[in-house]
């Protein structure tokens, strides 16, 4: 759920804001991703700050200290950290009545002199900024410039000009307490945009790449269907050995088949080469379908990659650009972790691994698994391998492994199927497994609870 500040909603935010971090100095700025920006102050530790430039619902609010967000690099990381990194805060106001937030702020320059400069959020939904203004409100950065063909251009070096109070905005009523609530879920959603912007090459590649194997299994399919057509050439080419002694029935089946039959050829010599063009067919058909196979397992792995992308860290993601973008990978001086190591968690004292592809999965069930151990998996063809490392779970460790089974095939809802681990044996390719006896488990939602517990995700060492 994402936060919605209306105009009640921020005069209530601004005074909470002023309670909390009026005079402090902001010690710590971290830009987690395109849209949102973290505070840290001085004196108050409890929480940090959580300004959100998010395209269609922009808001401030705070959050837990205890979260934490590498920084992103660029520009606006430069100017943030440049400008309001142990700055003072010394006043924080509502612009014109409307939904735009003035702090206004002090620091020492390296002259020692101290500087006012300020802190313009304009949290309009469609219309969001954030500026800095020095001390004459000069427009010194933008996150948003505005060129001069717009009826309120934001440029360098111009003067600030407010938004212009819209008379017909509505006052409407504001729950503060499910506004903070709704500020806090918004973490989960963060977590799922940065991820998604820090790995965005790799991300549009394997999208592109599912798209190029579609159409590769398109191509291929019609080729495969041209083939099958000249599977009769076989019957051609016996038909025309056996007519070899009967001339009048040769030369009326000849008739028959004129469009394909070469003139300049002998019958026997024709018949050949019908021979050699079926050999070609099936050669083309069994080839076509091997390659078929192919891509379709390839988008199968895309796919199941795509649906839990928010769920990989930033090492697995290296892992995958060495698979796909090898040029994009980070470099590390680390030693290099195998990649088919699972993952797992801890429920009530117990393991729950669970592996993200082919490789994991088959580790994790045919080597880290105990006979007695309990395997799940979605009644679905694809998805995570999940074990549970013990022979009689409570019913609170059955549930979280079956939900996570659902949450690595992208369901909220479906059938596990759940099984001993002696009972589960290799199938024909890697990671596909043939269970010989299981049980059913329908599950109808996945709590919340379930996707925080795999963001503690750790994982098995060697």
């Amino acid at each position: 759920m994402t936060p919605r500040l209306n105009l009640k909603g921020i005069a209530l935010i601004i005074e909470e804001i002023k309670c909390k971090v009026l005079n402090n100095f902001i010690t710590n700025v971290s830009i987690v991703n395109s849209s949102d920006i973290l505070l840290s102050f001085s004196f108050y530790k409890k929480e940090k700050l959580l300004i959100s430039l998010n395209h269609t619902s922009p808001f401030i609010g705070f959050i837990s200290d205890t979260y934490n967000s590498h920084t992103t690099l660029g520009s606006l990381n430069e100017n943030l950290r440049k400008y309001l990194k142990g700055s003072y805060v010394i006043d924080i106001n509502q612009i014109n009545n409307d939904r735009v937030i003035k702090i206004t702020l002090t620091k020492t320059n390296d002259f020692y002199e101290k500087e006012t400069f300020y802190l313009i959020l304009e949290l309009i939904p469609t219309i969001n900024n954030l500026i800095l203004l020095d001390e004459k409100e000069t427009i010194i950065f933008a996150k948003h410039y505005v060129d001069l063909s717009a009826s309120r251009p934001v440029l360098r070096g111009m003067k600030y000009e407010p938004v212009e109070a819209n008379p017909n905005l509505v006052i409407k009523d504001f729950d503060l307490d499910e506004y903070k609530e709704a500020v806090k879920e918004y973490l989960l959603e963060i977590d799922n945009k940065t991820q998604k912007e820090k790995s965005l090459p790799l991300y549009n590649h394997l999208k592109q790449k599912e798209k190029s194997l579609k159409k590769k299994i398109v191509v291929l399919n019609n080729e495969k269907r041209d083939a099958e057509q000249k599977l009769s050439y076989k019957e051609i080419g016996d038909t025309l050995l056996t007519l070899l002694d009967d001339k009048d029935n040769l030369k009326s089946y000849i008739t028959t088949i004129i469009d394909t039959y070469d003139q300049n050829l002998s019958a026997k010599e024709n018949a050949i080469k019908y021979f050699e063009k079926y050999k070609k067919a099936r050669r083309t058909i069994e080839n076509d379908e091997r390659e078929i196979k192919i891509a379709e397992d390839n988008i199968k792995d895309i796919n199941h990659i795509l649906n839990i992308f928010s769920y990989y860290s930033d090492e697995e993601i290296d892992e995958l650009n060495k698979i796909y973008l090898p040029k994009k990978a980070t470099s590390k001086k680390n030693k290099p972790v195998d990649a088919r190591l699972p993952y797992f968690i801890t429920v009530n004292g117990v393991k729950i691994g669970f592996g993200k592809n082919k490789e994991q999965n088959n580790y994790l069930t045919f080597k880290k698994a105990n006979r007695n151990d309990i395997y799940l998996h979605t009644s679905m063809y694809h998805g995570a391998h999940v074990i549970i490392f013990n022979s009689d779970p409570d019913e609170e460790v059955i549930l979280t492994a079956s939900e996570i089974c659902l949450i690595l095939s992208n369901l909220t809802s479906g059938d596990v199927y759940i099984s001993d681990v002696k009972d589960v044996k290799k199938g024909s390719s890697l990671g596909e497994v043939i269970i010989n006896k299981y049980e059913t488990i329908t599950l109808h939602n996945v709590r919340e609870s379930t996707k925080l517990l795999l963001k503690e995700q750790k994982r098995f060492a060697n």
